[in-house]
């Protein structure tokens, strides 16, 4: 690395190179995220629609980030819309929706979507979800981790939902920062006020024992019963969907409970959660 100081040219040490989250810890089952998670990974992120003229355009990366500059010149003066998010574990399990009043917005008026908080690129969602190619392994001995990135919810009446169908919620997340559902057993903590950028985390373990985690913080414990059918959707369940700022979904059908504060401090340092 070069740095010119007075017009002098001084050369530094060459600039390290840090693994992606998925370098590190692989073998995700599915992996969506507007940043880039695996650097085998050579697909794009994100299919966007742009509401002028309905064309839709596949959105890849420039380095480790999103190419907002090929996304804003192709969506234009024109709102963006994710028809598609391509999944960056390897196993080419996509999720996308075909109905326009279900794609969460990248791009407003020619303008990105960003979080209100840190200004970071965020796909908004104003209850929107989306269906995957295949559905993702269920089975009780394996253990799920699942990681819901950037979660800044304005509705009370929906928010976060993955499901594994389209009536049976696994986890719904509310506006009001409550957990109503997992495994369509009630699991509920105190409410939360903060409505700020939130990194949610979820274990279950091969005892149907789950935890989930707010910023790092453990909000709850408890028992579930077995899920009935592999999951299906993102966003999702029952009548509800998916209310406000969503970047990255990240799914593990592996054991990552002591992965798990790493894994969040990755998050956190590209998307400045908390």
């Amino acid at each position: 690395m070069a740095i010119i100081i007075r017009g002098k040219t001084i050369i530094g040490p060459r600039p390290v190179s840090v693994p992606l989250l998925l370098d590190t810890y692989p073998n995700a089952e599915v992996a969506y995220s507007l940043r880039k998670l695996r650097t085998a990974y050579t697909g794009s992120a994100i299919r966007v629609r742009r509401l002028s003229d309905n064309t839709e355009q596949d959105i890849g990366f420039v380095g480790n980030d999103l190419d907002t500059t090929s996304l804003l010149s192709f969506v234009g003066a024109s709102n963006g819309f994710i028809t598609t998010w391509y999944d960056q574990s390897g196993n080419d399990n996509d999720a996308g929706n075909i109905t326009a009043l279900r794609q969460a917005q990248i791009v407003s008026s020619g303008n990105l979507m960003t979080d209100p908080d840190t200004g970071k690129i965020s796909a908004w969602w104003t209850n929107d979800g989306y269906f995957l190619l295949t559905p993702l392994s269920t089975v009780q001995e394996m253990y799920h981790y699942m990681v819901f990135n950037r979660v800044n919810n304005i509705f009370t009446n929906s928010g976060l939902v993955v499901s594994n169908s389209t009536t049976a919620t696994m986890l719904r997340w509310l506006g009001d920062n409550t957990i109503r559902t997992y495994l369509n057993n009630p699991i509920i903590h105190a409410t939360d006020a903060t409505l700020g950028p939130n990194l949610i985390t979820t274990l279950r373990d091969n005892t149907n024992t789950v935890k989930v985690f707010k910023n790092t913080t453990a909000l709850t414990t408890g028992v579930v019963s077995a899920i009935g059918s592999p999951l299906t959707t993102w966003g999702i369940a029952n009548g509800s969907y998916n209310a406000g700022y969503h970047s990255e979904l990240i799914h593990w059908n592996s054991n990552q409970e002591a992965n798990r504060t790493s894994i969040e401090t990755n998050a956190n340092n590209y998307w400045n959660i908390y």
